[in-house]
């Protein structure tokens, strides 16, 4: 005679686990150009605010290329979450609302500051001499926001992670 035993069936937490992990490595990523690649700009560069603008939008250029397909790699694993009816969908989605927070921010707050970045490698570009002391200030400017812009994944993973939670209580 064969029993059966009771089984509980314990949630699938891998895809949105993930998740979580891609949002905070995404925050951690963004986070370290602030704090240490800038400061490595402007303590190598301090008297040549060309080399620096050129060095500004490098690392402008290489972020644009690598960290967008990071947060929609992100947000498509939470909607993976989501479509596969996890009981904590509702976070998931909170938490994709919270790391695409960044790109409104970009363009109304942040887009000012790259503009005139972007200008003042130009001008140096061709010849013009800018003074050091705006570049240098604009890039702490720059990084400040960076930090601002940084904590938008950061605030996702963690209502992510809250989620986890949720899936896991008993």
């Amino acid at each position: 005679m064969a029993t059966k035993r009771a089984t509980t069936q314990e949630p699938k937490i891998g895809v949105p686990a993930t998740a979580v992990v891609s949002g905070a490595f995404l925050s951690g990523s963004m986070m370290s150009l602030s704090a240490f690649v800038i400061p490595v700009f402007l303590g190598t560069n301090s008297n040549d605010a060309g080399h620096t603008t050129r060095q500004w939008a490098l690392l402008y250029q290489y972020g644009r290329q690598y960290m967008p397909v990071l947060c929609i790699a992100t947000c498509g694993l939470y909607g993976s979450a989501i479509l596969s009816k996890h009981k904590a969908s509702r976070r998931y989605a909170m938490a994709i609302a919270a790391t695409m927070a960044m790109v409104p921010f970009t363009w109304l707050v942040m887009a000012p500051t790259n503009e005139t970045l972007f200008g003042l490698e130009e001008a140096t570009g061709s010849g013009s001499m800018v003074e050091p002391g705006l570049v240098s200030g604009l890039a702490v400017r720059w990084a400040w926001l960076h930090v601002a812009r940084s904590l938008f994944p950061l605030v996702g993973a963690i209502v992510g992670f809250t989620g986890l939670l949720q899936e896991l209580a008993v």
